[in-house]
């Protein structure tokens, strides 16, 4: 049986923080980033997740914005 991860690591944060420095220029104004999330200021968005990602890291319950973070990263990759 698979090994579950239950958080994400300081190394992992720092590399998506690098690669949305790479891609601002990139980033749509708004997005439908899942079925239920959607935000009409994307780059808002993104500083608010990191910020909150950075806050919560190591606690795997407050993991919710890293996950919107790799969607927002995994959508715009999907779109090239």
């Amino acid at each position: 049986m698979a090994e579950k991860k239950e958080s994400y690591s300081e190394e992992e944060l720092n590399e998506m923080i690098v690669w949305f420095n790479n891609h601002a220029d990139e980033l749509p104004k708004e997005m439908q980033i899942n079925k239920s999330a959607f935000t009409p200021d994307l780059k808002l968005t993104v500083e608010s997740c990191i910020m909150q990602a950075k806050q919560c890291l190591g606690n795997y319950k407050m993991a919710g914005a890293f996950r919107l973070l790799q969607q927002i990263k995994a959508k715009i990759e999907d779109n090239k």
